[in-house]
């Protein structure tokens, strides 16, 4: 029989999809769809196909960003390789509720796959990645809460009735850049590898009890890798955090080249201002797969707030091209995640081994990685 906890999070999960839908029907409730039809009817075939650039190149550049950090620890890796790691992971990530906890998961088999790298520097780096990623966000958000904030404020007066939405934007860019400082302290002093270790050792489960004592010296290996990537200052070990920067910046990019085939002309600045708003609450509702739901709440809302015309048929207008965009690339995503579960690979690490061995030490990766996502001793971010 099984036992009832074991079940919460599937139900959970469940429910948070259920809520997703709710508001997302909730949200376009009263729209014409007809006039919805029309107006995605005037884009053309060149600006619907332009649409799947922003995000495929904001992958391309995190990659190249994450390839520096891998070089920064003494492990080059190809860049084509690290991009197609981000393209499946991404997949997942857009398609699952809670689908960060896959996307992590396979993470270290993808790098291993495709970059050739054993399990403690995959992990290293996608901790390190982490990392990086927040130094950027907290440096997206803050810098158009500032540039920005009249049109936030204009918002937010529309949407609560009082200013202050770009003094709240600038509060959780700051707190972003916090999480950072405080990721970057927890890394910089190693043995964070050696703590998920001990909890793991804890579980009631013998068995991963054996497997996780045989792969101790992977995991003290994980730490050295992450003190080799701190060893320098804080300020040479962010230098990839502008690739990164980068990506979150053609991601307002992107939403601002929608609204410009769907006739609004807001300005970029304006655009960027209330993307970032809305980015941080799709990270935070990480339950939700790619924010569904909230965020386009959330776009409608801000379009309504700033006088676009037609709000409701223009959000769903636009709903609907970023999420079939994104159906397009998490498609391509999983064919080629297809194709890497298809072809049975001699060795999931690069460490000598028998295959038993080797499955051992990926079986304790994932649930590193498992237990690490879920309590949250790693930082959370946009699986772009």
């Amino acid at each position: 029989m099984t036992h009832p906890k074991r079940r919460l999070p599937i139900w959970f999960l469940i429910a948070a999809v259920g809520a997703a839908g709710g508001i997302l029907s909730w949200t376009f409730r009263d729209v014409d769809f007809v006039r919805v039809q029309a107006l995605l009817q005037t884009i053309g075939s060149a600006g619907l196909a332009a649409l799947l650039l922003p995000m495929g190149a904001s992958l391309f550049i995190e990659s190249v960003g994450w390839g520096w950090a891998f070089q920064s620890f003494g492990r080059p890796v190809r860049l084509m390789g690290l991009f197609r790691v981000r393209v499946t992971s991404e997949a997942l990530a857009l398609t699952l509720p809670a689908g960060m906890l896959f996307c992590e998961s396979m993470k270290p088999f993808l790098l291993a796959r495709h970059c050739g790298l054993p399990p403690e520097p995959g992990i290293a780096g996608m901790a390190a990645r982490k990392y990086l990623l927040l130094v950027s966000q907290a440096a997206y958000i803050t810098l158009f809460a500032v540039l920005g904030a009249p049109f936030l404020e204009t918002a937010g007066a529309a949407l609560f009735g009082r200013p202050g939405l770009s003094y709240a934007v600038l509060g959780a860019g700051l707190a972003v850049g916090l999480a950072a400082l405080g990721c970057a302290m927890t890394l910089h002093r190693g043995r964070v590898a050696e703590r998920v270790l001990r909890a793991l050792s804890r579980l009631p489960i013998r068995r991963l009890r054996d497997v996780l004592q045989r792969s101790r010296p992977q995991f003290t290996g994980t730490d050295s890798e992450l003190q080799l990537f701190f060893r320098g200052s804080l300020i040479t070990s962010s230098l990839p955090a502008l690739a990164f920067l980068c990506g979150w910046l053609l991601e307002s990019l992107e939403t601002y080249l929608i609204l410009r085939l769907l006739g609004v002309e807001l300005p970029f600045v304006a655009v960027a201002s209330f993307e970032v708003a809305l980015s941080f609450v799709r990270h935070v509702t990480f339950v939700l797969p790619a924010g569904l739901g909230v965020q386009d709440l959330g776009y409608v809302a801000f379009l309504r707030a700033l006088g676009v015309h037609d709000p409701l048929v223009v959000g769903a207008a636009f709903v609907v091209l970023k999420r079939a965009k994104e159906c397009i690339w998490a498609m391509l995503g999983f064919a080629l995640l297809w194709s890497d579960l298809r072809a049975a690979p001699t060795s999931i690490c690069s460490a000598e081994g028998s295959a038993a061995t080797q499955r051992r030490w990926a079986l304790s990766r994932l649930a590193s990685l498992t237990w690490w996502t879920w309590s949250g001793a790693a930082p959370r971010h946009k699986s772009r």
